[in-house]
């Protein structure tokens, strides 16, 4: 029953009708023949048809494949990326709700301190979550850098933005948390609105030791679904690991 439901619905559709075709009358010259009433002047062109159509099908089944690989090889290609789009400025700026994720988050918050600054006047809320600059997190951070491998430069980067940032807390406590976990970070994450119908995840990997820079970069959408919230799980859940940072240490 569930095959004549296939064949109906590739009729309907106009799929695969050559390959019902060639069916049919292999079928019923195989049956012609066995009664011994197919004519033998007819024979041989009609097989020579038959396996015309099946070798048409057969290219034409392979152009289709071809064409879906490369397909889904583009789609690899675009979705995988080396620079952020477009977007990303406009999201990071008109986010009421951001966070951001990251080893020191060096260029993310030195690059947009004016802008970050501004979100806070405008009452916008914002959550960082760095590693610690002391521990097992930092070492294996710097473990997998790909050329400078120190500690101590890496520690002081963090705490030079943890000291920033406290700085940019005074301007609104409420709105501004910080936090540093000592777990090393898989990636970094730039979350726009993530509780959001439109929220979006701009998700960095971070390479062990085969480039210099986080490679490669990639987005999520809320209407992404499954796997926007599967890594919108793990980033709360490294939020939740995380300590808040007193920034009243020296």
């Amino acid at each position: 029953m569930q095959v004549l439901r296939r064949i109906w619905d590739d009729l309907r559709s106009g799929e695969n009708i050559d390959l019902y075709i060639t069916v049919i009358v292999a079928v019923s010259l195989a049956t012609l023949n066995l009664a011994g009433v197919a004519p033998q002047t007819y024979l041989a062109p009609i097989t020579l048809a038959v396996l015309g159509l099946l070798a048409i099908s057969s290219l034409g089944n392979r152009y289709r494949i071809e064409k879906l690989l490369q397909r889904q090889s583009q789609s690899i290609d675009s979705f995988y990326m080396e620079e952020y789009p477009s977007s990303f400025k406009d999201d990071f700026e008109t986010a009421e709700e951001l966070w951001l994720i990251g080893v020191s988050l060096r260029r993310t918050v030195q690059a947009n301190y004016p802008m970050l600054e501004q979100k806070l006047h405008q009452g916008h809320t914002i959550k960082v979550l760095l590693v610690h600059p002391e521990g097992a997190g930092i070492e294996m951070a710097v473990a997998r850098n790909y050329a400078r491998r120190e500690i101590g430069p890496k520690s002081n980067e963090i705490r030079f933005n943890l000291q920033l940032l406290c700085d940019l807390r005074k301007i609104s406590p409420d709105k501004l948390e910080v936090r540093t976990i000592r777990h090393p970070l898989a990636y970094g994450v730039t979350a726009v609105n993530p509780d959001m119908a439109s929220g979006v995840l701009y998700l960095e990997h971070y390479c062990f030791r085969v480039a210099s820079d986080s490679l490669p970069r990639f987005v999520l959408r809320a209407k992404d679904g499954r796997w926007y919230d599967f890594f919108k799980s793990e980033i709360r859940a490294l939020w939740n690991a995380g300590v808040e940072w007193p920034c009243n240490r020296q």
